[in-house]
């Protein structure tokens, strides 16, 4: 067994911050991963690849499927601020819990918890507040820049699609793109329908779905053929998605929890209008032209009025 494995601590073994939120296990795992050495990060990798099922096995198990020593393993949950492997266990079951949750059950957990000094708006501020930074500290400049490019592309046809939860996200997107550029459609109708897209769809295609806990299977059915097809597909969804879900290409994790019992589209929407933001610095100049003459064309169009119909009755 290498000196490495035997070794529990290492000069980078700095920061031992704990976890504290749902979803919270994979996302430390990403924010430390460059820290990391090479064989704990073979055991994130595992982790990662199906969590959180990935990590309900035992430390053997988990050594085992990793190619390291369990002591490689012990080491990375300690990285994570976790008093040993239970630890870690009882943390990615609260994670499963937390997924599995609907909103009746979140209200009765939350009811326990309710505030009586009438701070329920405050409470609310400060909970929309931590996921923007959590919004920050999540989304990665590169993926970001990635996106921006996909969507610069004068090539490319932009598709929205949102889940039965995020359909107004990816309405927003699609509205807020066809402004700055043409060749921008949502996915509309029942999901038995949807095959008429995927006809149109090849390597010049971007996909854009949103889709939140609980997810919409014909979705991500749909999101997997439209990248068998070629399609460049960009997910939006929240911290227990995984890439393989959708067959993105780029995936943004973003925190979903919120005081109420409803799942919060805070993140979702910050990321749409940031995309927005970024596709408008990106086409620069030409941008002014185009909404010049949208802003023509919808003075025209307000010059010409229905007729109501009490003066279209013949008499």
């Amino acid at each position: 067994m290498a000196e490495s494995d035997l070794q529990l601590t290492d000069e980078r073994a700095d920061d031992h911050r704990p976890v504290s939120h749902s979803g919270d296990i994979a996302h430390r795992i990403k924010e430390i991963f460059e820290s990391l050495g090479r064989r704990e990060q073979d055991v994130a990798r595992e982790i990662l690849r199906q969590y959180p099922i990935s990590a309900l096995c035992t430390v053997a198990a988990l050594a085992e499927r990793s190619n390291v020593s369990t002591a490689t393993v012990l080491r990375l949950v300690q990285r994570l601020g976790l008093n040993g492997y239970a630890a870690f266990q009882e943390a990615v079951k609260t994670d499963v819990s937390r997924l599995l949750e609907t909103p009746l059950q979140r209200l009765s957990a939350q009811s326990l918890d309710a505030e009586p000094d009438g701070t329920a708006l405050s409470h609310f501020l400060e909970s929309t507040a931590r996921q923007l930074q959590e919004c920050h500290d999540t989304v990665m400049e590169a993926d970001f820049r990635s996106a921006i490019a996909l969507l610069a592309n004068p090539r490319h046809r932009i598709y929205c699609a949102g889940g039965h939860r995020s359909r107004h996200v990816a309405a927003l997107l699609t509205e807020y793109l066809g402004v700055l550029r043409p060749q921008v459609q949502q996915i509309e109708g029942p999901s038995e329908g949807w095959a008429r897209y995927l006809l149109e769809m090849n390597a010049q295609t971007v996909l854009i779905v949103t889709d939140i806990r609980r997810y919409q299977p014909s979705l991500q059915r749909f999101s997997t053929l439209a990248a068998a097809r070629g399609a460049h597909v960009i997910a939006i969804s929240d911290a227990w998605a995984e890439k393989r879900n959708f067959d993105a290409e780029l995936l943004f994790r973003m925190p979903s929890s919120s005081p109420s019992p409803i799942d919060s589209h805070c993140g979702q929407l910050l990321l749409a209008e940031a995309l927005v933001g970024g596709l408008a610095s990106e086409i620069g100049a030409p941008l002014h032209d185009r909404l010049q003459l949208g802003e023509e064309l919808s003075r025209m169009q307000a010059h010409t009025s229905d007729p109501q119909s009490s003066n279209c009755s013949e008499t």
